[in-house]
């Protein structure tokens, strides 16, 4: 068990969680054209489901590695 990799695992995951509520709670509030819109949906998921696997790998290699 690496302390370092869980520490690393859990904050990828709370920062991957971190976007995707700040995201649900920033967008509503921003006037962009549609396909904008869509286009920067895009990329949070995909920055965030990044951070969320990242963090999952981390934690996993942490516990089991």
């Amino acid at each position: 068990m690496s302390a370092e990799l869980l520490a690393f695992g859990v904050s990828a995951l709370a920062l991957g969680i971190g976007v995707l509520v700040a995201a649900r709670h920033l967008y509503p509030r921003l006037e962009l054209p549609a396909d904008a819109e869509s286009s920067l949906e895009l990329l949070t998921a995909m920055i965030a489901g990044i951070l969320l696997l990242a963090g999952l790998g981390l934690v996993l290699l942490g516990l089991f590695g």
